[in-house]
């Protein structure tokens, strides 16, 4: 029998191959094209298919590509949406942040105000985590069901309506009730969680620096939020400044939710009808050895986490030092926690991951120490900063690629959600004991010792965790074998 030959579109850079699965590459616009080579080559910008292969209809590249999202609807090829959506994400996250970094900044004033201590204010973060931690699974379900943007952008709004009976609030129980429970409820389903299962529905090739960019909305964050709280608190009070984070979250976070935020790519047309991967669900992760190694490093993460966005600013007051140059140590954390979220990214695209996220948590402890042995004055301050801003963030994008490895994306948002459940509880207990140990010894030093401490142990445990990483990123789904059209 004669070869056949198909003309394939010319733009086409893809070889088609009978028995070969094309995977979905979402919002990085990339395809490809795997499995039995039987025969089919490109030249020229066409394809031979040999003798024995069925015929069937002509695959057109550029209504694949533009159901990727490839093409833009005049036929250009835009940036792809999916980074669009990362920006949109991170900005959400950015603004949602502030109203967990802002209680640092505003502890003492409202401590001050009304003459409460520190370690009874700060028991309203201990309930706030808490929530946080009984509520993250829940939202890992639910994202995996209703979808990721209704959560956020539903998340986002009830941070933003909450933060203004706040600025009313003169009795405690108010504080625990509206920061503890109501603004937890909204932080919840604003969370990395959420975003974690919104990039990874969109990213494969790049799911690493997409994951870094969303998940430094935290520490973006840090270097804007923070700043200009503290700033407001030079001009007016600290009501003012949580009013201007709601006006903020209602007025431009929720609306670009809605319009720019979308849960997925459409499903390109050879992958209809595919028989999805199931991976490892959440009772089967529980019952591994490496869900608990990381599980414990959330713990550890959050716990150290507590001291700089809960007592950090109103320790350096205590030491002699402006409220503004505490503010500004704060930034330089922030800055070099975007850097090093995407420097240690790119580590374990290289190196094993577990490896890269102990070394991470080396460092977290090692900030402690300098913070310690070092005295907190003048410039000596932003070299604490600069060493626990390049741990800062990254621990989420590594935890959540080594469980995507270990255990697949179909369950990937409940047993991230659960992962993420142990750093809200480290973080809660954290602010919480630092607060009773300085009641009690008067000052922080034993809290600096315990965390540094605790980040030589994390990095100890997550050394072994077992990160088996492909060589390439497995595909979700098994798309059936795409066909070539006769003559």
């Amino acid at each position: 029998m004669p070869r056949r030959l198909v003309a394939a579109h010319p733009l086409s850079a893809a070889r088609v191959d009978a028995g070969s699965a094309v995977r979905d590459h979402g919002g990085d616009g990339a395809a490809s094209a795997s499995g039995r080579r039987t025969g089919a080559a490109r030249e020229k910008g066409c394809i031979l298919a040999t003798r024995g292969e069925p015929p069937a209809r002509l695959i057109q590249p550029t209504a694949l590509a533009r159901a990727r999202g490839e093409f833009g609807p005049r036929g250009r090829r835009p940036i792809a949406y999916g980074w669009i959506v990362v920006a949109a994400v991170t900005a959400i996250m950015t603004a949602v942040s502030g109203a967990r970094f802002l209680f640092g900044v505003v502890l003492k004033p409202v401590s001050d105000e009304f003459g409460w201590g520190r370690a009874a204010l700060t028991a309203a973060v201990t309930i706030s985590t808490i929530v946080l931690s009984l509520l993250q699974p829940l939202v890992g379900l639910l994202v995996d069901r209703l979808g990721a943007t209704r959560i956020l952008v539903g998340g986002t709004a009830l941070v933003g309506l909450a933060l203004l009976p706040l600025t009313f609030a003169d009795r405690l129980w108010q504080v625990y009730l509206l920061y503890g429970v109501v603004i937890a409820v909204g932080l919840a389903a604003a969370s990395p969680v959420v975003a974690t299962a919104l990039v990874g529905r969109w990213f494969e090739r790049r799911r690493g620096t997409a994951l870094a960019i969303a998940t430094s909305g935290s520490a973006f964050g840090q270097l804007l939020i923070v700043p200009l709280g503290a700033w407001t608190l030079t001009v007016a009070d600290w009501q003012t400044t949580y009013r201007l984070l709601a006006a903020l979250l209602l007025v431009a976070m929720v609306p670009l939710g809605l319009l720019a935020v979308r849960d997925a790519p459409p499903p390109a047309p050879a992958a209809a009808g595919a028989r999805r991967d199931g991976g490892t669900d959440l009772r089967g992760a529980v019952r591994t050895r490496s869900f608990w190694l990381l599980a414990f490093g959330f713990l550890v993460c959050g716990f150290t986490m507590a001291f700089p966005n809960t007592h950090f600013i109103a320790y350096v007051d205590d030491m002699g030092m402006a409220p503004t140059h505490a503010a500004n140590a704060v930034a330089v954390t922030a800055i070099f926690s975007v850097a090093g979220s995407l420097l240690l990214g790119l580590a374990a695209d290289r190196h094993r991951r577990g490896a890269v996220l102990a070394a991470t948590y080396a460092l977290r402890g090692a900030a402690f120490a300098l913070l310690l042995l070092l005295p907190p004055a003048g410039s000596m301050l932003f070299v604490y900063a600069l060493v626990l801003g390049i741990s800062w963030t990254a621990t989420t994008p590594l935890t959540a690629a080594i469980a995507a490895n270990l255990y697949g994306r179909e369950h990937l948002g409940a047993v991230f959600g659960t992962l993420f459940t142990f750093m809200n509880l480290g973080f809660g207990v954290g602010a919480f004991l630092d607060g009773i140990v300085y009641e009690l010894a008067g000052g922080y030093e034993l809290a600096l010792v315990v965390n540094a401490a605790l980040g030589g142990v994390a990095a100890i445990a997550v050394w072994s965790v077992a990160d088996r990483r492909p060589a390439l990123d497995s595909p979700s789904v098994s798309a059936p074998r795409p066909a070539l059209a006769a003559d």
